[in-house]
This record gives C-alpha cells, structure tokens and sequence, in this order.
C-alpha cells in the first residue's frame, strides 16, 4: 500500500516494509521491540494509517528507522516523486 503523507513529505509504501519484514520472519511485535516502537506503529506503517503518529514528518522518520533495520535503501519504499 503506497500512502501519500503530508506537508511535502515522500509517500511511503508499507507493502515493501512489510515484505521485508516476513522475508526476515519477523514478527510485526518483533520488529517493533528491534526498533524500540510500539506494533501498533508498524502495522500503521504497513497499512498506510496514520493516527498514531504526530505528524507526517514523523511517520516518514519511524519508516525509515524501520527500513534501516530491514536493510532496505530508502528508495525502495520512499517515495519523493509524487511530492
């Protein structure tokens, strides 16, 4: 699910976080507790909601927090071209 935030800030795909995270067999918990998060925000991240995040800014930050663990480069679940 590619989601588009706010205020400027690239789109996130969470279908690719996602994916990353099953081919590393991890739980969305797992994953939470690896990146000192709570699950609600990976799953949030995964499926494209934002109500547990402060801003827009924020969420894109968790994410790529989240796809450092993963192993992911930015531009494979950022994306800045539809800013």
């Amino acid at each position: 699910m590619l989601t588009k935030t706010l205020l400027n800030e690239p789109s996130i795909n969470g279908d690719k976080l996602k994916q990353a995270r099953i081919d590393k067999n991890l739980s969305e918990a797992e994953l939470a507790h690896a990146c000192v998060l709570a699950p609600k925000h990976i799953i949030q991240l995964e499926n494209g909601e934002t109500s547990n995040f402060f801003s827009a800014h924020h969420k894109v930050q968790v994410a790529k927090k989240v796809g450092r663990y993963l192993g992911l480069q930015e531009h494979e679940y950022l994306d800045s071209s539809s800013r």
